[in-house]
C-alpha cells in the first residue's frame, strides 16, 4: 500500500479559487463556489501522504436533498413560493482533510447555588398587646463545587488557506465533535473515481499548531459543559472552573464527510451543508419580510394593551376605586389580546409551514 495519494488542482478560471479533487477531471466540470463551467480544465498533479482514518458518507445525496427540503419546510418566515422559485446549483460532496485529538480531561470547578430558605419576623401589633408573625421565602446562596472527569475527542480543519475552502464551510467544518464509532482504516476505494461532485482541499496545517492554536479551548468547553451537567439545572452565579488533560491522539489525520450546496432565490444566494452522517448542518435562507411585519405588527399590539397598566395606575391619583376597575379590566383585556395575537401567528406561520410542505411533497 502506497504512503501517498494523488490529488489533481485546479483554479476556476471565473473566480479565480483552487479546485482540488481526487481523481482526473473530466472535460467539464462545475466550480462549487461561483457555479461556473469549466472546460477542459489544466490540472496539476499534488502528492498528499495518505489519511490514516476516514469516515464514510452514511448518507446519500437523496438524504441531503430531503434534509435542505425539511429545513426550509420546519423555518419559520421562510417565503411560501421557496420551492417554485428556488434555483439549485450542483450538490457537492467534500472529504476534508481533519486532525483528531483524542483525550481525557480532569476539572474542579466551584461556584454558588441558590436555595429558598423561610424566615419569619415577628412585629408588635402597635394598636393593641398582641405580635404579628410572618413567613416569608426568601432566595439564599452558598457555595458548592465539585470534580468533573471524561474523555474528549474533536477534528480540526487540517487547512489553513482561506482560498482552499469558501467561507462559510471553512467556519462550519473548522472544529468539529467525532463520530469514534463511524470512522475506519483508510481505504483508497472509498473515493470513487467516477464521482466528479466529490472534493477536497490540500492538508496544510501543522497539527502541533492547530492543537496549540484551539486545543485549550476546545478542552476547557468540553469540562465546563460536564461540570455545568453535575449541577442538574440549579440556578448557580461566580461559576469558575479549571482543567488540565492529557492528550493521546496527537493529530491523527482523517478525512471527513460533507455536503454542501449554494441555491437562489430572488438573485440572492444562500447556502445548506450537512455533515455526511446527517447529524450536524449550517445554512442560510431569504426571509419573508411581510410575514415578518405580521407578525411584528401582532407583537406591537400585545405590547401596547401590555403598557396600559401605566394608565390605570395614574387613575389612584384622581380615583382610587375608579382605578381599580380599570386594572381589572385592563387584567382580562390583556389576556384576551394576548389570546387572540399569538392565535393570529401562530395560524399565519402554520399555514405558512403547511404551504411549504405541500409544496415539498409535490415535488417528489
Amino acid at each position: 500500500m502506497s504512503e501517498v495519494m494523488t490529488l489533481q488542482l485546479v483554479k476556476c478560471p471565473a473566480c479565480n479559487k483552487p479546485l482540488t479533487t481526487f481523481s482526473s477531471f473530466k472535460s467539464t466540470i462545475t466550480c462549487p463556489r461561483c457555479g461556473a463551467a469549466i472546460r477542459n480544465p489544466e490540472y496539476v498533479a499534488k502528492q498528499e501522504s495518505r489519511p490514516e482514518r476516514i469516515i464514510p458518507f452514511t448518507t446519500n445525496e437523496k438524504n441531503f436533498e430531503q434534509s435542505l427540503i425539511n429545513a426550509l419546510v420546519n423555518r419559520d418566515y421562510v417565503p411560501r413560493d421557496i420551492f417554485s422559485a428556488i434555483s439549485t446549483d450542483n450538490v457537492f460532496r467534500a472529504y476534508l482533510p481533519m486532525y483528531l485529538f483524542e483525550g481525557s480531561f480532569q476539572a474542579s470547578w466551584s461556584c454558588e447555588t441558590s436555595y429558598m430558605d423561610e424566615t419569619v419576623s415577628v412585629n408588635k401589633n402597635i394598636f393593641s398587646d398582641t405580635v404579628d408573625i410572618k413567613n416569608k421565602k426568601v432566595k439564599k446562596w452558598r457555595p458548592q463545587n465539585g470534580n468533573a472527569s471524561g474523555n474528549f475527542a474533536f477534528l480540526c480543519l487540517a487547512n489553513e488557506d482561506s482560498e482552499d475552502l469558501p467561507d462559510e464551510l471553512r467556519r462550519f467544518t473548522y472544529q468539529f465533535p467525532y463520530e469514534v464509532m463511524l470512522s475506519k482504516a483508510f481505504d483508497a476505494d472509498m473515493l470513487s473515481d467516477e464521482d466528479d461532485k466529490l472534493i477536497t482541499i490540500p492538508r496544510n496545517a501543522d497539527s502541533v499548531l492547530v492543537w496549540q492554536r484551539h486545543g485549550t479551548s476546545m478542552v476547557n468547553a468540553a469540562a465546563e459543559r460536564a461540570a455545568i451537567f453535575q449541577l442538574r439545572n440549579q440556578e448557580a452565579r461566580d461559576f469558575h472552573c479549571q482543567s488540565s488533560y492529557t492528550l493521546a491522539t496527537k493529530g491523527e489525520y482523517i478525512l471527513a464527510p460533507f455536503w454542501f450546496v449554494y441555491y437562489t432565490y430572488n438573485q440572492n444566494r444562500y447556502h445548506y451543508m450537512l455533515d455526511g452522517v446527517g447529524k450536524y448542518d449550517s445554512y442560510t435562507y431569504p426571509i419573508d419580510q411581510e410575514e415578518v411585519n405580521f407578525v411584528r405588527g401582532k407583537e406591537r399590539i400585545m405590547k401596547l394593551v401590555g403598557l396600559a397598566w401605566i394608565l390605570c395606575a395614574l387613575l389612584f391619583f384622581l380615583n382610587e376605586g375608579v382605578a381599580v376597575v380599570s386594572l381589572i379590566i385592563w387584567f382580562i383585556a390583556k389576556l384576551i389580546v394576548n389570546f387572540i395575537m399569538k392565535r393570529k401567528i401562530k395560524a399565519r406561520l402554520d399555514e405558512s409551514r403547511l404551504i411549504r410542505a405541500q409544496a415539498a411533497a409535490a415535488l417528489s
